[in-house]
């Protein structure tokens, strides 16, 4: 039963593109001009364009709640609580992600995905109850510890847009559909595929939504870190899903950039256009991830994974160090574990210092809080080792970024 090895398939941490057609009328030339001008017929008078009205929306009630439903690739049913604004973005979102994920698993969906977008968390935690079947209990606890989430025994994908709309670009929906097209991609030897490889797809695909590469710094960087001071977690207790759900607080962040950056490492040794749909395939045939490895690279598996401390230290500077991500973030990466340094933000409104307590696993990330003015900011970490340094500008008052 899939379930043993997808449930809980979350797109949690612990937790527009305008399309600009060309004119269909061709401009005037020198010629046509002059022509008009010498006529003594005056020329008609061009009425105004036409303002074209919306469409109005198709609504749905579901189990108590009002969706809008969208034409697109998905069943994309949208709280109609959302504005027109926000719906749109949601289906551009969705019609780049599915043939994205087809692409990387060589395969298109079976049918179309149902994807239910909820306003907020509350509507979110109900929906897990009125449409999903989910007792309160397990509804709340899952509205609280995730923004997206991807029920496998109903192919069913629920989103919190509360919890995701200003994280541009957004990518919680591309992990969901990731987990959904593995339901296909693995039949009928879904008990092949380890908790880390599924897992570890999903947050990779998250990482490399265009104009996301922030995200697959924090991979590269979080991986790092986690090579460099001997906390990674062993692969081979990430199979199980049950395992892999029991890791949480900072390891439940920390799992899943692990095995983002050990499945780009193993979709690198495979190689080829699609190297995740070759790994598929060889799942299918029954063998597991370690003969698919190794009949795919010729290489042993073992020897990956020895290999993975290495590698993904080799992808970043040498530690420990503080690097900016995106626009007003700064993440630092290989200090000693729980460790405490001092962070000091000086920008125009003066500076300030406090002690921050290393995570387990070595790096921290922060943002500049949304109330600070804008201008430019020295982030400096004094350690024992040293001051470490980064600059940032705030583009304007009121900027935020995901803190994830």
């Amino acid at each position: 039963m899939l379930a043993a090895v997808l449930l809980l398939a979350s797109a949690c941490g612990p937790v527009a593109r305008p399309s600009e057609e060309p004119s269909s009328s061709p401009a005037p030339t020198a010629s046509s001009a002059v022509s008009a001008l010498a006529t003594s017929t005056p020329a008609p008078s061009v009425p105004p364009a036409p303002t074209l009205e919306p469409q109005p929306r198709v609504t749905r009630e579901i189990a108590g709640t009002k969706f809008a439903i969208v034409d697109g690739p998905a069943d994309l049913r949208v709280e109609a609580l959302l504005s027109r604004a926000e719906e749109a973005a949601i289906a551009v979102t969705v019609a780049s992600d599915i043939p994205a994920v087809e692409r990387d698993f060589e395969r298109t969906f079976a049918s179309r995905p149902v994807i239910y977008v909820f306003g907020d968390t509350t509507s979110y935690a109900d929906g897990f109850v009125r449409i999903f079947g989910y007792p309160r209990a397990a509804a709340d606890f899952v509205a609280e510890n995730s923004v997206s989430f991807f029920e496998p025994s109903l192919r069913l994908i629920a989103v919190n847009w509360d919890a995701v709309g200003d994280r541009r670009p957004v990518s919680a929906i591309r992990h969901e559909l990731t987990h959904l097209l593995t339901l296909d991609a693995c039949v009928p030897r879904c008990d092949l595929v380890p908790a880390w490889l599924n897992e570890g797809q999903g947050r990779l695909a998250e990482a490399l939504v265009p104009g996301g590469e922030w995200r697959h710094e924090r991979v590269r960087y979080e991986a790092a870190s986690m090579a460099a001071t001997g906390t990674l977690i062993p692969l081979n207790t990430l199979v199980s899903q049950l395992g892999w759900n029991a890791l949480t607080d900072w390891a439940g962040y920390f799992k899943y950039q692990e095995a983002a950056r050990a499945v780009e490492l193993l979709r690198e040794d495979v190689g080829g256009s699609a190297p995740i749909a070759r790994v598929y395939e060889r799942l299918r045939r029954g063998q597991n991830i370690a003969q698919a490895y190794a009949a795919l690279t010729g290489r042993s598996f073992d020897d990956f994974v020895a290999s993975l401390p290495a590698r993904m230290r080799a992808a970043v500077p040498a530690g420990p160090g503080l690097v900016p991500v995106a626009q007003v973030s700064y993440l630092l990466y290989g200090f000693p574990p729980a460790s405490t340094i001092t962070v000091t933000v000086s920008g125009p409104s003066g500076s300030e210092s406090s002690p921050l307590v290393i995570s387990p696993f070595g790096s921290n990330y922060d943002t500049i809080a949304p109330t600070r003015a804008r201008g430019g900011y020295t982030i400096s970490l004094q350690t024992d080792r040293g001051v470490f340094t980064v600059k940032l500008r705030k583009a304007a008052s009121g900027d935020g970024w995901d803190s994830r």
